[in-house]
């Protein structure tokens, strides 16, 4: 838990700036868009300008959020140069350069204060304040303290944006980051004026043929590795071309790989640009999957991270098991380490 200091320096920031530009990481997702909404509609209250632009499209599904059409995605709806310098550029949900590809002329160079709002562990020098909390479910859940410390309606269309975030970053309330708090939230939320069931509907029932296309193709390369500790999933550039799916339709394929008994850890590898290879890294509790991604210059969760790698799919896949291999026999000592009363 970080101090109440902390959310009031954030707010002083807010405060003080007449004009906000708001973004998120690369593949924005539920958590990214759902606080940077959110932020947006009380910024506007409160008679700022705000602008929210995000480095790459999100996937259709979370078109619902876009209530006004205010969206900008960067290279496609504005060209991040020409942005006029704001008073403070906030970004929700990533501390790293990695996940900010293309918006450096914003961040870096602009000369406005910078804001970072997140809860990944992995974090770099870029931002003037960060309210930046790891044991956080999700990146919502330090936006909605601030809301409440700001005095803020939290109304069905707030609630709503803060609710897609919460069960997008928890896999829907299933992941070992939910506790107690986490669900009393999505309570308080729902009371708001959120509706889970349409919200379950609006991102988990309208996927698309090309995205399930893409998903058996990708599921059907699943095997084991490291003794079955581990299930790898390829994603070929092939495959997207052959159904006509998007970069963003691999969203959650990783957790595929832990449903495979026994497996402590999976590998997705999606090639991106010819030579490059996105890692995405998930674990089971206990497994550190974060120091795997950190060795290659990637960052997340202890147990959901990733990281991009050059090479081929079979280059990067052994160098990506090579460095899981003594994760795994750490956790495994250490679990078998007596504690000591």
């Amino acid at each position: 838990m970080i101090p109440d200091h902390a959310y009031q320096t954030a707010l002083d920031c807010f405060r003080r700036a007449e004009s906000v530009v708001l973004t998120t990481h690369v593949k924005p997702d539920a958590d990214g868009l759902g606080s940077a909404f959110a932020l947006a509609r009380w910024l506007r209250a409160a008679g700022k300008a705000v602008r929210l632009v995000v480095p790459t499209a999100p996937p259709e599904k979370y078109a619902f959020l876009d209530r006004g059409g205010r969206l900008e995605v960067a290279g496609r709806d504005v060209e991040v140069p020409a942005i006029p310098q704001p008073d403070l550029v906030a970004i929700v949900d990533t501390c790293t350069w990695q996940q900010l590809e293309g918006m450096e002329p914003l961040v870096a160079e602009s000369g406005a204060e910078v804001l970072v709002i997140d809860h990944h562990r992995t974090r770099d020098a870029l931002a003037t304040v960060e309210l930046i909390d790891p044991d956080a479910a999700a990146t919502v859940v330090l936006v909605h303290r601030l809301l409440v410390r700001a005095g803020a309606i939290i109304d069905a269309d707030t609630a709503t944006d803060l609710f897609v975030g919460l069960a997008g970053d928890t896999d829907w309330f299933r992941l070992p980051n939910v506790e107690a708090d986490t669900l009393r939230l999505a309570g308080d939320l729902a009371e708001a004026g959120a509706s889970p069931w349409d919200i379950h509907a609006r991102l988990n029932l309208s996927d698309s043929l090309s995205k399930l296309r893409l998903w058996g193709l990708a599921v059907a390369t699943l095997r084991p590795a490291l003794d079955g500790r581990v299930t790898v999933l390829h994603v070929t550039r092939e495959m997207f071309r052959d159904v006509g799916a998007e970069p963003g339709d691999t969203e959650n394929l990783i957790n595929v790989c832990l449903q495979v008994r026994g497996a402590l850890a999976g590998v997705m590898l999606v090639e991106a640009d010819p030579g490059e290879v996105r890692v995405s890294l998930r674990s089971v509790p206990g497994v550190n999957v974060l120091q795997v991604a950190e060795r290659f210059g990637g960052g997340g969760h202890m147990r959901a991270a990733g990281a991009r790698l050059e090479g081929t799919l079979r280059e990067v896949e052994a160098r990506v098991l090579d460095a899981l291999g003594p994760v795994l026999a750490d956790a495994v000592t250490a679990s078998q380490t007596p504690e000591i009363a």
